[in-house]
């Protein structure tokens, strides 16, 4: 599936954690110029200690400053054409993320927690844009892309957040290397969207079990009566 709509200059970007970073990275040193020229960026958290192997954008200088605001800087010295543009807040509501997404053609969820992932996919939904879903923890990692009016949505495979306690990188650990691949994965998914070119992950949740060494696609169309595209 190819994306023809036009093409988008800005991207929201949520977490700049592991994913976050990586994504970031990888945007940066693309060989091939994207047509992209803001980076709204919102994370609610601080740089610990614990972050730094697996948020390479971060160094030791670093420590108790806002993820988002040193996300920004290590923007604007790499890539100073770019406009980077820092919110320090946390974002699990729907509005609260279409209000941020406000003049942004792309959003690329990189946070931690399932309240904030549906609410992106049903943010992206009500403003019609595409959206990157990626996740990882312990030794498993996943992601897909979403573009509304074309391709299933996240409530279309997982209905809504499990009942379960939720796990996260504090409770569960994660390793390094995996965030990597993925916020890797989700960048390549950006550059497509970005260019206008490739194959974009939709319709399709790529899994990774990194203990194993296993990838594996699950292909699911869209669900009729989906509370999110349905």
């Amino acid at each position: 599936m190819k994306f023809e709509k036009t093409l988008p200059k800005s991207i929201l970007l949520i977490g700049a954690g592991g994913l976050g970073s990586a994504v970031a990275m990888a945007l940066l040193n693309s060989p091939k110029e994207p047509a992209l020229e803001k980076l709204v960026i919102v994370d609610p958290d601080h740089i610990e200690l614990s972050n730094l192997h697996r948020q390479l954008i971060y160094t030791m200088d670093d420590l108790g400053s806002a993820k988002a605001d040193r996300a920004a800087d290590y923007i604007d010295k790499e890539r100073p054409e770019f406009k980077a543009q820092p919110f320090i807040q946390r974002l699990d509501g729907v509005e609260e993320i279409a209000a941020k997404a406000d003049g942004c053609g792309l959003i690329i969820d990189g946070s931690d927690n399932y309240a904030t992932r549906f609410a992106a996919n049903d943010a992206a939904l009500q403003l019609g844009i595409p959206l990157i879903h990626g996740a990882a923890i312990g030794y498993n990692g996943q992601l897909m892309t979403v573009i509304p009016g074309h391709s299933a949505c996240l409530r279309c495979l997982f209905y809504g957040p499990p009942a379960t306690r939720e796990a996260n990188c504090r409770s569960e650990g994660v390793i390094g290397a995996l965030v990597g691949e993925v916020g890797w994965l989700m960048a390549i998914e950006a550059v497509k969207i970005l260019w206008g070119e490739g194959v974009p992950l939709t319709d399709r949740l790529l899994t990774i079990d990194s203990n194993r060494q296993r990838r594996h696609t699950t292909h699911f169309n869209r669900r009729t009566g989906c509370t999110g595209c349905g």
